[in-house]
This record gives structure tokens, C-alpha cells and sequence, in this order.
């Protein structure tokens, strides 16, 4: 016969020990799906970092090609300009050269007509009757040269009233050329401007997506306890805001000029370097290379600040800073001058550097402050 199984007697569970067994289990669940997905969630977060870093690099080449398209219509402007003054300049000249000759063609022309009046007034026969008068043959011959010089004279103020007459005209067309020309020239200088605004404003908005970016790019950072870097987390701030925390690093006012000063500055410079809107090489703790001419990348708004007040403050005067720095303290409407002519970007934009951007930035203040 078949051995029979022997029976299995199963002891009952108390409640609370199930319970607690459940929510174990439960717990030992949880933990094997949370880790994998946490995991998941880091190499995503990973992957749209680079991304990112992908899309900064593509941003700060497009920014630094429009620099380059900015500096040559800068170019082109500055010769524009240069042409319109020479202009302006010529005219300047041939008005005064018109007036000149219309008072010698008045002069000439009021001469001819006191010699017509008199000729009127002595009559036809009056050198006849001159000759007829002489005493001697001496006599004859000295009236004779004396009314042939009179002749002579006469045809002469005859000649020059001709002569001034074709030279009034002459000035006259040469007036009329330049003033057609600076016409034309200042047609062109509006149009370039236009352009130049148009760039510009592209290059703000271009700027304005790269901060974009880079804040995403921070937050990915700080998610994955990774190392900052400036060149890829640092958004900085508007160029309105930035101006006016450099004023008050400096102790300089925030007056209208200052801030519209600056602000043309930053639009002028146009770089994507961190937190470095004035592009200083001023080399600080925690800076990294931006560009090969040692543009630097800075790892927060404080420190940028500091560079480039530390720059201003330099102790050359052959850089021409400390002319920059006395206009701002002045609220000085000369501090684009200053600027230009100082050693900071000497003979950039075709010699017109911030000086061809300042009247744009005080016609839009709001636009270019706001990047």
C-alpha cells in the first residue's frame, strides 16, 4: 500500500505580525524599483546637461560670428560718417567761397555801373571834345593816353564783371553738387544705422538665450553635484542691472548718463563671457579662459564686478582710465568719449567704438538695458 503523507499542521499567524510583514515587503519592493529609477533619472538629468552644454557652445559661436559681422558694418559706418564730415566739411568751404564771390561780383558790377553813369552823363562826344581842347601837341598826346587808359580801365571792370559772374556761377554748381552729396551720404549713414540697430538687437537676443541656457544648465549642476562652470552656468545680469551695480562699486552716481554710458559699453562690447559684459583679462580666483586674447570667464556677478573695477582702477595713465572713471563721477555726458579714446578697445569699430552705439541705446533705452 501507498505510505500516506503525514499531515501538515500550519500555526496561525498572530494579525499584527502579518501586518507588519506586508508593509516589509512593501518597503523591500519600493526600494528595488526607486533605486533603478533614480538612477535613470540622473543619467537623464546627465544627458540634458549635455545637451545644454552642446547648445551653449553653439549659442556663444553664433554670438561671436555676429561680433564679427557687427565690427565690419561697424567699419563701414565709421567710413560713411568719414565721408559725411569731408562733405559737410567741403560745403562749409564752398559757402564761404560763393559768398566771397558774389561780393566781388557785386563789387565789380557797381564799378561797371559807375562807369556807364558817367559815360551817360558826359555824353558821346566828351573824349572828342577833350582831345579838341589840348593847347600843345604835348598836351594832345597825355590826353590821348589819359582817355585811352580810361578805356582800358572801363574794359577791365567790363572783363572782371565777366569774370566774377562765371566764378559766382561756378561755386554755384559746386554748392549744389556737395549739397546733393551729403544728401546722399546722410541717407546712407541712416540706413547703416538702421542696420546696425537691427544687428544689435539681434545679438541681445542672442545673449538673452545663452543666459537662458545657462541658468537650465546651473540647475542641472547643482542636481548632480557637479563642478560649476562659469562658462556654462554663468548667466549674468540685464546690462541695465549690471550698470548700475558697477556705479555703486565705483561710488559713481546712477544718473541717466551713466547708466546709458554703461549700458552702450556692454552692448558695444557684445561678449558671452560669464558674468563679464565689459570683457576684462583681469584674472581673478575661480576665472577661466574665455578666447584666446584672455577675455575671462568669471564665476559670479561679484567677482566680475571686482575684475573689471579693478581694471578701471589701474594704476597707468597711458591707459586712459582714470579719465573714464572722473566723467562717471561727474554724471559727464563725455564718458563714451573717454572711453573710445582710451586704450580699452582703441580703434575698434573703425574708430567709432561705443561712440556709434550710444545714440541707439539713448533712442531705446529699454530694449538694450533689459537683455
Amino acid at each position: 500500500m501507498p505510505t500516506q503523507p503525514c499531515p501538515v499542521v500550519l500555526e496561525a499567524v498572530p494579525p499584527g505580525r502579518r501586518f507588519g510583514l506586508l508593509v516589509a515587503g512593501l518597503l523591500l519592493v519600493a526600494l528595488m524599483i526607486a533605486e533603478p529609477a533614480e538612477a535613470g533619472d540622473l543619467q537623464g538629468a546627465k544627458a540634458r546637461l549635455a545637451s545644454l552644454e552642446q547648445k551653449i557652445e553653439r549659442q556663444q559661436a553664433a554670438i561671436a560670428k555676429q561680433h564679427e559681422r557687427l565690427d565690419a558694418m561697424g567699419g563701414d559706418l565709421a567710413r560713411v560718417q568719414a565721408a559725411l564730415q569731408e562733405t559737410q566739411a567741403q560745403l562749409a568751404t564752398s559757402q564761404q567761397r560763393l559768398a566771397d564771390a558774389k561780393a566781388r561780383y557785386d563789387e565789380s558790377r557797381d564799378r561797371l555801373q559807375g562807369v556807364t553813369w558817367a559815360a551817360y552823363v558826359q555824353g558821346p562826344l566828351a573824349p572828342v571834345e577833350a582831345l579838341l581842347g589840348a593847347t600843345s601837341l604835348t598836351d594832345l598826346v597825355d590826353r590821348y593816353q589819359y582817355l585811352n587808359s580810361i578805356q582800358v580801365a572801363n574794359a577791365e571792370v567790363a572783363d572782371g564783371v565777366v569774370d566774377e559772374a562765371a566764378e559766382l556761377s561756378a561755386a554755384t554748381r559746386e554748392l549744389d553738387t556737395l549739397a546733393s552729396r551729403k544728401t546722399e551720404q546722410s541717407l546712407q549713414l541712416q540706413s547703416h544705422q538702421a542696420a546696425l540697430r537691427v544687428a544689435l538687437l539681434d545679438q541681445q537676443r542672442q545673449l538673452a538665450q545663452l543666459n537662458a541656457q545657462r541658468r537650465k544648465a546651473a540647475q542641472f549642476v547643482r542636481r548632480l553635484s557637479l563642478r560649476a562652470d562659469p562658462a556654462i552656468t554663468g548667466a549674468g545680469e540685464t546690462f541695465g542691472n549690471w550698470a548700475a551695480l558697477l556705479l555703486s562699486e565705483l561710488g559713481a552716481p546712477r544718473c541717466r548718463d551713466n547708466l546709458r554710458a554703461l549700458v552702450a559699453w556692454q552692448v558695444a562690447e557684445g561678449t558671452a563671457a560669464a558674468h563679464n559684459p565689459l570683457a576684462t583679462t583681469h584674472s581673478m580666483p575661480g576665472s577661466t579662459a574665455f578666447n584666446s586674447v584672455g577675455v575671462r570667464n568669471f564665476p559670479s556677478v561679484e567677482v566680475g564686478l571686482q575684475a573689471t573695477v579693478e581694471t578701471l582702477r589701474l594704476p597707468m595713465a597711458s591707459y586712459g582710465y582714470d579719465a573714464i572713471l572722473s566723467n562717471l563721477a561727474h554724471c559727464a555726458p563725455a564718458t563714451t568719449t573717454a572711453i573710445n579714446a582710451s586704450s580699452w578697445c582703441r580703434g575698434c569699430a573703425g574708430g567709432l567704438y561705443v561712440l556709434n552705439v550710444l545714440p541707439l541705446v539713448q533712442a531705446d533705452y529699454a530694449a538694450f538695458s533689459s537683455r
